[in-house]
């Protein structure tokens, strides 16, 4: 059972034990100045990649359209993240960029907009950083949360 207290994205990331935190590989010319820093860096930028993620209308957008889920996530969600972050000075840039381009909107759920607040106010260079050098292996993860979250839902359904 998942402790309720957790923030929406912590108990999605709790719905896949089996991963574990994410550091800046050695020799990595980062601009993050301790391990600690590295993993809450990128735990960061994990989470706001999970609440973009479920700001997406996906009801009514070609996103949603199941032939497609393929191209957003290979495509359509690396391209615009990457451009969001080489665009952005800060996190609340980062997200506005990211967001409009991505035709999100707002988190719904007032949760996820508070969560979404606390993690605008983090360090952005490092969450910027981790976003330029380590994308791929971040939307590996999102999407393996995602999908943990869509078989939960499904199994909660039945």
């Amino acid at each position: 059972m998942i402790d309720v207290e957790l923030t929406p994205t912590r108990r999605w990331q709790a719905l896949v034990p089996e991963l574990q935190s994410m550091t800046t590989p050695t020799g990595s010319t980062a601009p993050v100045p301790s391990p600690a820093a590295a993993d809450r860096a990128a735990d960061t930028a994990e989470r706001l990649l999970l609440l973009l993620h479920y700001s997406i209308d996906w009801d009514n957008t070609w996103i949603g359209e199941e032939k497609h889920r393929k191209t957003y996530w290979d495509d359509v969600l690396v391209s615009r993240v990457r451009v969001a972050s080489y665009r952005s000075a800060t996190l609340h840039e980062w997200w506005s960029t990211a967001s409009s381009l991505l035709d999100a909107t707002a988190p719904r759920h007032s949760d996820r907009r508070r969560e979404l607040a606390q993690l605008l106010q983090e360090p952005p260079l490092p969450v910027l950083s981790i976003l330029q050098t380590s994308l791929p292996a971040l939307l590996l993860r999102v999407r393996i949360i995602t999908e943990a979250v869509s078989a939960e839902r499904k199994a909660q359904n039945r």
